[in-house]
């Protein structure tokens, strides 16, 4: 976290990194205008600017965060946040409406849009009040079916798998998540895109588009899936919390309720330090157990040696078991 304290302020400037007009993005349901092209997201055909939800801006002269020694550092009020990573950029995300980046001198467009895509835009999540899960998701039925780990615990590889066998794909990586009037949990479609190793890509014969990042994430490649969900909100149905197993016998899934549910969520929760610095414990307990009561969740432990053909035939397998039975049984009650 950062302290306040006086300091000298770090000076960037926009050489060796390109930007141009405003491009419309619809992420979220939010209508996007941002000055970085994002790689592989689709462009709105809108030039109207004065309509924007969220306005992504990068800037030069002084970033509003004082000279860190750390790699990392984040500072969270309820209206504004600050979050800079050494050698990539400062980024200062304001009322769930606006981002705005400093991008530290030789940093790349893929390096910062890393960290754009990821805390930048989780904070801005929490701003608006959205839960963002630190999961992938896919369409089944019609409505979302979600995989919550943490990082390197096969989210992506899980997603791309059941995108290759014909669901849409809804999101990788964050899943921001919303109650609508009638307090039923859903999403809008974040990046429908995919960042896979080499093996999953050659296994379920993808065809890679670019390397993630030169420098920050070099072993993994943007893939375009191969059906994505279109823009509308659908109701979250199931989720599963992916686990890394200790023996070849750990494989399994069993469903989770009440208390350790709920723990579950709080720790899935991405940049759970927003709800740390702003002191939002209550609403993100309420939050998280408001959820944990309207969806299936499972635990899914996943041997250490499985190159995925045990876990996936597992996953499929429960997934038409529970498509029907198991999902109505526990939403009776609406």
């Amino acid at each position: 976290m950062i302290t306040r304290r006086t300091g000298k302020l770090r000076l960037f400037h926009k050489a060796d990194f390109h930007t141009e007009a405003p491009r419309a993005y619809m992420l979220c349901g939010w209508r996007t205008y941002s000055e970085i092209p994002l790689t592989g997201v689709a462009t709105l055909v809108d030039d109207a600017v004065k309509n924007a939800d969220i306005m992504i801006k990068v800037m030069t002269g002084h970033s509003p965060i004082a000279k860190s020694m750390g790699r990392f550092a984040f500072q969270h009020t309820t209206e504004c946040s600050l979050i800079s990573l050494k050698d990539v950029a400062d980024f200062e995300i304001r009322g769930g409406r606006q981002i705005r980046i400093w991008p530290a001198e030789g940093a790349t467009q893929k390096d910062i849009e890393i960290f754009l895509f990821g805390p930048a835009w989780a904070t801005l999540c929490h701003q608006r009040g959205l839960l963002p899960l630190h999961a992938s998701a896919v369409v089944t039925g019609t409505d979302i079916t979600a995989f919550a780990g943490h990082s390197g615990t096969g989210k992506s590889t899980i997603a791309a798998l059941l995108n290759s066998i014909g669901f849409e794909l809804i999101t990788d990586d964050i899943l921001p998540i919303s109650f609508n009037q009638n307090s039923i949990p859903g999403a809008w479609p974040y990046l429908r895109r995919l960042k896979l190793h080499r093996d999953p890509i050659t296994q379920f014969a993808f065809t890679p588009t670019e390397v993630v990042s030169e420098t920050l994430d070099k072993d993994k490649y943007f893939v375009s899936p191969q059906s994505t969900s279109y823009d509308r909100w659908r109701r979250l149905r199931r989720l599963y919390f992916i686990e890394n197993g200790v023996n070849d016998s750990d494989l399994l899934i069993e469903q989770i309720t009440g208390a350790e549910a709920v723990r579950s969520l709080v720790a899935h929760t991405k940049l759970f330090n927003f709800i740390f610095d702003t002191r939002r414990f209550g609403e993100h307990l309420a939050c998280c157990s408001q959820l944990a009561s309207k969806i299936l969740i499972h635990r899914l432990r996943r041997p250490p040696n499985d190159a995925g053909d045990k876990i996936h035939a597992l996953i499929r397998m429960h997934l038409e078991s529970t498509e029907n039975a198991g999902t109505q049984a526990i939403l009776d009650d609406e």
